[in-house]
């Protein structure tokens, strides 16, 4: 059963939620397209070594946001559609969020179990260090990560947990400007023989 949410979703919700407490709030819509080398969704290749498109559009007011995220790049199950909603704060270093998410392939099987699937997202973090765990609705399937940025770098240590899948992956990002990344992805666990390691080149523009 494949599950839930992408990393790259997960990143830009966090983000996007954490905002400091103001008295006045102030809505804002951003929107961005990305084209990337491959879809790595927490150490899987999803794209079996296609790129990808996708794109988001965010709407945010005050700690409120909310938004739509779009990819070409699922193998298995063709064009993705995410909506997410959620609520996130911070306190000096310290930010908190928490979003309902929500993914639909309209083209995949209906029958199949990834034709939707629903997820709370839940994080907190302190300064550079972030922790956060994805919690699928209607399974015991769970995903954890560890987060830790260096100036252009970002570290991620990622553990799935469904009962029988214990693969773990380990993320190297290299942000080399706001639009151009790099991301190497190595899957490692007992579960995890026949599956290699992942390299990703990511542009994205803003609109």
């Amino acid at each position: 059963m494949k599950m839930f949410k992408k990393t790259l979703i997960a990143a830009a919700a966090v983000s996007t939620l954490s905002f400091a407490v103001a008295p006045v709030a102030v809505a804002e819509v951003a929107a961005s397209a990305t084209i990337s080398s491959a879809y790595l969704w927490r150490g899987y290749d999803l794209g079996q070594g296609d790129a990808a498109l996708s794109a988001d559009i965010i709407w945010s007011e005050g700690g409120l946001s909310a938004g739509m995220w779009v990819s070409s790049g699922d193998a298995a199950n063709g064009t993705e559609y995410d909506f997410f909603a959620g609520y996130g704060g911070s306190v000096g270093e310290f930010n908190y969020s928490f979003s309902y998410f929500t993914y639909i392939y309209p083209s995949a099987d209906t029958n199949n179990e990834a034709a939707e699937l629903q997820e709370y997202v839940y994080s907190v973090g302190y300064g550079p260090v972030s922790l956060t765990v994805y919690d699928d609705i209607d399974s015991n399937y769970s995903y954890t990560t560890l987060g830790y940025d260096i100036g252009a770098f970002s570290l991620m240590y990622g553990a799935h947990d469904n009962g029988a899948n214990d693969q773990e992956n380990f993320d190297v990002t290299y942000s080399y400007n706001d639009f151009l990344s790099f991301t190497y992805s190595t899957p490692f666990g007992s579960t995890a023989e026949e599956e290699e390691p992942t390299f990703v080149a990511s542009f994205s523009l803003p609109f």
